[in-house]
């Protein structure tokens, strides 16, 4: 018999490289094997199904370029960092070392504002002209969001007291009397009491000049401003349409400045790590900590995946929320895939509708919506994060400062664009809401592992726009 048809499935990854899928179908419509054509540049197309384990492995790199070299990265970072370790370099040595990271992270923390700014105004203006019908969509959406986000929140803040992933990593380090992130001689700053940091928190959130808000890095005042102005522009009509148009191409050139780091960020993070190994006096206690950070994080992301949706699907719906898992698996492959969860948005639109049966309507709002300020993973991890981060250098945090990163987490999570690694550039805004960003390079170690931790939470991410597609149709119905 002849060779099975193939059907092509023209979908672009976002790295744009040109590959495209091909699955040859049985006559009951079945997949039986897998190929992948590889688009040359005199437009042919070559086959790698038929080729060997090497072929298919350059192609897969070919793909995920970006991913690999993180990786490549990482390892060169340590084994650069254990070899700076041999040669027993002076401090100012190491500081040349460390110059990529230093200005790969202040590249990362130059885009804070914009990135936020413009992210949350395009996020609340993408419910302007809304009738009675989608008025209701609106509120039950915002609400399915909202609520979802802070549980998240609670969950990341619970795991990460319980497993103290960074307890005792930099205390023990601090035996060594030149290591560069404990200064032995300096006394300890008193801490805020819970009163004045809550009465702080409230007080930046509406700042009296918004440019100074935005030169002292008072992060809660400009989302506060970028609510309102993005409120009060939705409510314009077709007078703000072109600044609205203007805001989306602002946000695409952000994405695009952000997309334009991270092609760098294998040599800032092979620095950063490298750094941080040769200036370790406990690297044993260091990677043991870490292990424990990844183990904190995937555990809070378990609960709110196998936990807080499914509760709250069944407790709407009396339903069982097995079938939602099986009709959104491809959307959630995708999204570990592709890291974003706009460039996933086609595939989870697919199967919202086809799979689980939602309105077009419904899943044309509910889930461009959720792929723009629904990011349940990114707010758990940013809160495991940053408290991880006080943990490793012994800050204890008052119950004022854990309520600001809460509240910081939430806010930066709606605020994250829906591109590869935003996370790490708000997660940089809850260390200076919390009052920890002399430790900003400290988020080293965590870029090292981000790249899988990435995709988990953007997975993460995409489940939760699923079910809220759904329960908002059932609520509506």
């Amino acid at each position: 018999p002849g060779p099975a048809p193939i059907t092509l499935t023209a979908k672009i990854p976002s790295t744009m490289d040109g590959a495209v899928e091909a699955r040859p179908l049985s006559e009951d419509g079945a997949a039986e094997s897998r190929h992948h054509l590889e688009l040359t540049l005199d437009g042919s197309l070559e086959d790698s199904g038929s080729q060997g384990c090497g072929a298919r492995l350059k192609a897969l790199i070919r793909r995920e370029r970006l991913l690999f070299l993180t990786l490549l990265g990482v390892l060169l970072g340590l084994g650069g960092g254990l070899l700076l370790r041999l040669l027993s370099l002076d401090r100012v040595s190491l500081r040349f070392v460390g110059v990529p990271g230093v200005l790969f992270l202040r590249s990362l923390k130059m885009l804070v504002l914009p990135l936020i700014t413009g992210s949350m105004v395009a996020g609340v203006c993408s419910l302007r002209n809304t009738g009675t019908s989608t008025g209701s969509i609106a509120r039950w959406t915002l609400g399915y969001y909202f609520a979802t986000t802070v549980v998240a929140v609670v969950i990341g803040i619970a795991v990460v007291s319980f497993f103290s992933p960074g307890q005792g990593v930099l205390s023990v380090a601090a035996q060594c009397a030149d290591h560069p992130a404990v200064d032995l001689t300096k006394p300890a700053a008193a801490a805020p009491s819970t009163s004045d940091a809550i009465l702080g928190v409230l007080e930046s959130m509406i700042p009296s000049n918004v440019v100074e808000a935005a030169a002292n890095m008072n992060i809660l005042g400009v989302l506060f401003f970028s609510l309102f102005f993005g409120t009060s522009l939705a409510t314009m009509g077709p007078t703000a349409e072109p600044f609205i148009r203007g805001v989306d191409t602002f946000n695409a050139v952000i994405a695009n400045m952000v997309n334009t780091i991270l092609l760098v960020s294998p040599i800032g993070i092979a620095s950063l790590i490298a750094g941080q190994i040769a200036e370790s006096c406990h690297l044993a206690e260091s990677l043991a900590s870490l292990g424990w950070f990844i183990v904190t994080v995937i555990v809070g992301l378990a609960a709110q995946t196998l936990l807080v949706h499914p509760m709250l699907y069944f407790a709407f719906t009396r339903r069982m929320p097995w079938k939602i898992y099986q009709g959104a698996s491809a959307a959630i492959v995708t999204a570990f895939g592709t890291d974003s969860s706009s460039a996933t948005l086609p595939v989870t639109m697919k199967c919202v509708e086809e799979n689980l049966g939602v309105d077009p309507s419904i899943c044309k709002f509910v889930l461009p919506l959720g792929a723009t300020v629904n990011m349940n993973g990114t707010a758990l991890y940013e809160a495991v994060t940053v408290i991880f981060i006080a943990q490793a250098h012994s800050v204890p945090l008052t119950m004022g400062q854990t309520v600001v990163i809460a509240t910081t987490s939430t806010l930066a999570a709606v605020g994250a664009a829906a591109i590869p690694s935003a996370g790490l550039v708000t997660m940089l805004m809850v260390l200076q809401a919390a009052g920890l960003s002399q430790y900003s390079s400290s988020i080293a170690v965590v870029l090292a592992i981000d790249w899988l931790l990435d995709r988990l939470r953007t997975s993460v991410n995409v489940l939760g726009d699923v079910f809220a597609a759904v329960v908002v149709q059932h609520f509506l119905s």
